[in-house]
């Protein structure tokens, strides 16, 4: 009885608390592609319930601590490959190479990705979290591979951090609409579980009740670009444009210019769109766009720098949370109220 309470869990364990097969619990950690997303979160749930964490001895042999791993939500993303290139700048220098993972947003799909770089004794993982705060990673904190979070609010003394005051970027992002004369403001978020872009609205609803913005609120099921064409025409169906558009990143933002383009709305002449990131190409669109800079490339490449500083020490490094502070970059996407007659008033 002693020898059952202490022992820990195994995929028996995890199958009969989920009420599933043992095999089906297996696909969940190697294929989860296999297993329904509902089925994936129940086993999900049996996992972090009973603290299960699977067996890594079966590492691959091969010599890969020289291996860096970077698991993002996306791909086909500007923001995540901007990141990514940061990271691959910071650490090839050192002879170290990067293998990037995709977790689609799914958290069980990031777990199989985890487990799989650990298993293949990875020196380091880097990891862009689908949720704001995972189990799974407390699970493997004491495993001899690094973790690194990106854009992860919530530091823990046991990982390096970099992550961008959000907040304060949404904060920034309606008070400098307010510096150009907008009273009516649109806010895109993205999907519920982006917990950036919740972040953002804390600033945004900050801002608003400082500085009287009529704030309303719009979500998007997703942050690209083509979302943003999708969802311009519920914008324009709602009824009068609002003064400016503040979307939850510049992907979304320039498929909403795109879409206003097509059907004759000018922008910034009827409308002022703010976008977040500050990906490359928003200062070549065909407006440039201006929007909250976080430096994405900057973000990757202090993070890098921080895992070969957690590689280079083993046992003595001490976990660094940096916090980078955005700013507004301002350009053509975004005009001042007043300077010239709003083009809405010209029309009959």
């Amino acid at each position: 009885m002693v020898m059952d309470m202490i022992r820990k869990p195994n995929l028996r364990d995890v199958a009969e608390h989920a009420a599933v097969s043992v095999g089906t619990v297996s696909n969940v950690l190697n294929r989860p592609y296999s297993v329904s997303e509902q089925t994936r979160a129940r086993v999900r749930s049996s996992i972090d319930a009973l603290g299960f964490v699977q067996n890594s001895k079966k590492m691959n042999k091969m010599e890969s601590a020289s291996i860096v791993g970077v698991i993002l939500p996306l791909s086909n993303n500007a923001f995540y490959e901007e990141l990514s290139q940061g990271i691959e700048d910071s650490v090839s220098n050192q002879g170290i190479s990067v293998l990037i993972g995709y977790s689609r947003e799914d958290a069980a799909i990031e777990l199989h990705l985890l487990t799989r770089m650990i298993e293949a004794n990875f020196g380091a993982v880097i990891v862009v979290p689908v949720e704001v705060r995972s189990e799974v990673f407390t699970g493997l904190k004491d495993t001899r591979v690094r973790i690194g979070y990106l854009s992860q609010s919530e530091t823990a003394a046991e990982q390096c951090t970099v992550s961008v005051d959000q907040v304060r970027g949404g904060y920034l992002g309606v008070e400098f609409l307010h510096s150009l004369g907008h009273k009516k403001v649109l806010w895109i978020s993205g999907p519920n579980h982006h917990h950036q872009s919740n972040e953002r609205f804390i600033g945004i609803t900050q801002a608003a009740k400082q500085f009287n913005i009529e704030l309303s609120t719009m979500q998007s099921p997703s942050l690209d670009f083509l979302s943003g064409e999708y969802i311009a025409p519920e914008i324009i169906a709602r009824g009068p444009l609002p003064d400016a558009i503040f979307a939850g990143n510049d992907s979304l933002a320039l498929g909403i210019m795109s879409y206003f383009h097509k059907v004759g709305i000018s922008v910034p002449g009827e409308v002022s769109i703010l976008g977040f990131d500050n990906v490359a190409y928003a200062e070549s669109a065909i407006v440039p766009l201006s929007t909250v800079s976080q430096t994405p490339y900057q973000l990757g490449h202090t993070m890098g720098q921080q895992m070969l500083a957690d590689l280079g020490a083993p046992g003595g490094h001490v976990h660094q949370h940096v916090i980078v502070e955005p700013n507004v970059v301002e350009r053509a996407s975004t005009r001042r109220r007043g300077t010239t007659r709003d083009m809405r008033e010209v029309k009959p």
